[in-house]
């Protein structure tokens, strides 16, 4: 008699979660890596950071799919996945830029600004240099750049788990 192994909800949310937990890492690692290695104005590898959920995303489902759904699996349950597994790794990217930059002393972009506006390389508005310097420190603080970066990710996990969803459904072989 052939049995047809199908997920428990026990495993589809310990799946979302470790899932979640590893690529927030790996993100926070792989960004901590391009932080201290490519620290310049304008470096367009940093862009990779907003690819790797996507990356991860697809890697979850196929993981996911391969060991525990062997009939069924339809698009909500793979547009869940995606979504909730993107939304952890979104918590603990954003925390782990917080944590590195409020308490580990990182230095922040705001400290490359501020010394692109005394240099002159950045041209100086009406506001003054006083003034948007401390915009610049109000922008750029540890808690607005993790909010700002938890958003970011938000947004572009939703966009990957609609898209991984329409490929990830499976329909019952008759």
């Amino acid at each position: 008699m052939y049995i047809e192994p199908t997920y428990t909800t026990k495993q589809y949310w310990m799946t979302i979660l470790v899932s979640g937990l590893v690529i927030g890492f790996i993100l926070s690692i792989i960004y901590f890596l391009f932080y201290n290695f490519l620290y310049v104005t304008y470096s367009h590898l940093f862009s990779i950071i907003y690819l790797l959920p996507f990356i991860g995303l697809v890697t979850t489902l196929v993981v996911f799919k391969h060991q525990y759904v062997w009939s069924t699996f339809s698009y909500g349950a793979a547009f869940v996945l995606s979504l909730m597994t993107g939304i952890v790794a979104a918590l603990v990217f954003s925390v782990s830029i917080y944590l590195a930059y409020s308490c580990f002393g990182l230095e922040s972009r705001a400290v490359l600004y501020e010394y692109m506006i005394n240099t002159r390389e950045l041209p100086i508005s009406e506001l003054g240099i006083d003034m948007q310097k401390q915009l610049i420190n109000m922008l750029l603080s540890p808690i607005t750049t993790s909010i700002s970066i938890f958003f970011i990710n938000l947004a572009l996990s939703f966009l990957y788990s609609l898209i991984i969803a329409i490929f990830a459904r499976q329909k019952k072989l008759e």
